[in-house]
């Protein structure tokens, strides 16, 4: 490398200015070299993408490669060249959002002031990018555009195969598709879903959601940490007891049960349908006049008693009547009969029965003689 020096001003002395211009030289040869390595490593160092991972990936041009939780994930920069032979891939935007890559795919990243630049050759990118985040993707042919709603998300499947057909699907948001030769565009709207061949997109068709990419969301979060051991101690025989408490009766299982509610049951009765294939017209709906609708109940009572009623023993008859049947009632009956007092002519009329008969004294007012 040659050291380049401004041309000699006028000079006093030949000598003085000879030394005077071979210290300038070796000045700024050293100034040289001593700022080279920083300019250098300033302009080799691309603009961070973001950081990628996957099943079985390779990548060209990688900035460096990071190691969280036992995983291991390699840092993309502008102009990283990408190729996933299996499986999945995940790639984590710096600016915010994911893409999910699906296998076999291969592509380059380049990214200048923010925009991001995918040039894909062949594979499917499933794009969820957040707001400011600006995306582009080429193909051979088409050059297709993530648009948001609003100030909504945005959410789009791109897929290109070795054979030049191509899907483009769009989740949330819309996707906007120009043909690079012919400058034709086409909008793909929310939910919708194109496939076309070659390019052309006059020839759209395809099956409705074969254009398909889901991305690797369970690697995002880190694997769980291990539970400490827990030490098992013995639960005291009180301890298992469930508490009951205080100031709440006991509530048997029975009245706390709520009874079972018999449902009435419906029956429809009414003409049958019927159908006939060589009859020109449908047959009418059967007329609601025609129609039964019963309903089966079973009443129950409101109070419900079980048991039987005993009456008194009744004795034998006896031959001498009912009276002799029940010698006790007949007594106690004469006894509460009230008794009749005697007048004057009858007692003296007994005075002087008692006085003239021999027959011993057995009525009322019956003395000694």
């Amino acid at each position: 490398m040659a050291c380049v020096t401004p041309p000699a001003t006028h000079l006093p002395h030949p000598a003085w200015g000879v030394r005077t211009s071979g210290l300038r030289k070796i000045g700024l040869c050293l100034a040289f070299l001593w700022l080279a390595p920083g300019l250098l490593q300033a302009q080799a160092q691309p603009e961070i993408v973001g950081r990628i991972e996957g099943d079985d990936i390779a990548v060209k041009g990688a900035v460096g490669v990071e190691v969280e939780s036992g995983r291991s994930t390699t840092v993309l920069g502008s102009g990283s060249e990408v190729t996933v032979r299996s499986g999945q891939a995940r790639l984590a935007l710096i600016e915010g959002g994911e893409m999910g890559l699906c296998a076999p795919a291969h592509f380059s990243l380049l990214k200048s002031g923010g925009a991001i630049t995918l040039a894909l050759d062949y594979g499917r990118v499933h794009a969820r990018l957040e707001r400011g985040v600006s995306l582009t993707i080429y193909t051979p042919l088409i050059v297709a555009t993530p648009i948001a709603i609003g100030d909504g998300p945005r959410d789009a499947t791109v897929g290109l195969e070795a054979a030049g057909a191509m899907c483009v699907r769009a989740e949330r948001g819309a996707v906007r598709i120009e043909q690079q030769l012919t400058a034709q565009s086409l909008l793909v709207p929310q939910t919708g879903e194109v496939a076309f061949a070659g390019g052309q997109l006059e020839s759209l068709g395809g099956i409705p959601g074969a254009c398909q990419c889901e991305v690797l969301t369970a690697r995002v979060a880190p694997p769980p940490r291990p539970k400490p051991p827990e030490l098992s101690v013995p639960v005291h025989a009180s301890l298992g007891r469930p508490s009951k408490p205080p100031g709440k009766s006991e509530v048997k299982e029975e009245e706390a049960t709520p009874p079972a509610m018999e449902e009435p049951i419906y029956k429809v009765i009414m003409p049958p349908l019927t159908f006939d294939a060589a009859a020109p017209a449908p047959p009418p709906e059967p007329d609601p006049e025609t129609m039964l609708l019963v309903r089966e109940v079973r009443v129950r009572p409101t109070a419900v008693f079980t048991g039987r009623v005993a009456g008194p023993p009744v004795s034998p008859a006896s031959p001498a009547g009912p009276a002799a049947a029940h010698p006790a009632r007949r007594s106690a009956a004469a006894e509460d009969a009230p008794k009749k007092k005697a007048g004057f002519f009858t007692q003296v009329g007994r005075f002087f029965h008692r006085m003239f008969s021999r027959e011993p004294c057995a009525g009322v007012g019956c003395g000694t003689r």
